[in-house]
């Protein structure tokens, strides 16, 4: 990130990257920060991260999410989220590609990869509800 490095953008980016497998809400990350970070600091950060491109922003319905961005760009794939825990992972490029030219092909659909996200259970979430189940029973 350009610019200066205050304490306020390190919590901020802390933060951040603590969370990078999952898209947060502002209020999320305002109350979060639980006043070490100011409201009005935190959007004006916020919207510098993402013009420079090291926090995606992204509408979900009427919701607004921003995920930070580590390493390699969002934009070349496809992106999984969990409905329990509400992780995101990044699906692997080769299956990205595989299912968009398939999806182009089939449908003649182009998908925005910025903006695509399949919805299901991470393996975590899925372990251990089969293993509720298993004592359950």
């Amino acid at each position: 990130m350009s610019g200066y490095r205050t304490d306020q953008k390190e919590r901020l980016l802390d933060y951040l990257g603590q969370n990078a497998t999952r898209q947060l809400r502002m209020e999320e990350i305002v109350s979060a920060l639980d006043g070490r970070v100011g409201k009005s600091t935190v959007y004006r950060l916020m919207r510098s991260l993402v013009g420079e491109g090291s926090v995606r922003r992204f509408e979900l319905g009427r919701t607004i999410y921003y995920q930070y961005l580590v390493g390699a760009a969002c934009d070349s794939h496809l992106h999984l989220k969990c409905t329990v825990c509400g992780r995101m992972q990044h699906l692997d490029c080769s299956v990205s590609t595989f299912l968009r030219r398939q999806i182009l092909a089939t449908d003649r659909f182009e998908l925005d990869d910025k903006l695509t996200l399949l919805f299901g259970r991470c393996a975590k979430c899925r372990a251990l509800a089969e293993s509720e189940r298993k004592t359950d029973a």
